[in-house]
C-alpha cells in the first residue's frame, strides 16, 4: 500500500515522469507480454492469464489496441525480422 490518493499518485507521475500511474502501468503490462510472446511457447490465452487477464478476446483487443498488431502477429512479425 502506498497509503496516498490515486488523485496524488497521478500528480506525483504526471510530474515527474510526464505519465499518468495508469499509462505507466499499461507500458509495463505491454512489455510483459511482448517479452513472453517473444521468449516463450505460450499460448495467448496463457499470456493474457499470466497478466491477469482473464478473457483471452479483452487480451487480445488490449494488446492491438496499445500495439496494432494482434499477439500472434506481433509474434509472427518479431520472428521474421530476426
Amino acid at each position: 500500500m502506498l497509503y496516498i490518493t490515486s488523485n496524488h499518485l497521478n500528480f506525483i507521475c504526471k510530474d515527474q515522469i510526464n505519465m499518468s500511474a495508469g499509462e505507466i502501468i499499461r507500458n509495463r503490462v505491454l512489455l510483459e507480454a511482448k517479452r513472453m510472446l517473444v521468449n516463450f511457447e505460450l499460448s495467448v490465452a496463457t499470456i493474457g492469464m499470466e497478466l491477469n487477464f482473464f478473457d483471452t478476446s479483452y487480451f487480445i483487443k488490449f494488446f492491438k489496441k496499445y500495439t496494432l498488431f494482434t499477439p500472434e502477429a506481433f509474434r509472427k512479425q518479431y520472428y521474421n525480422k530476426s
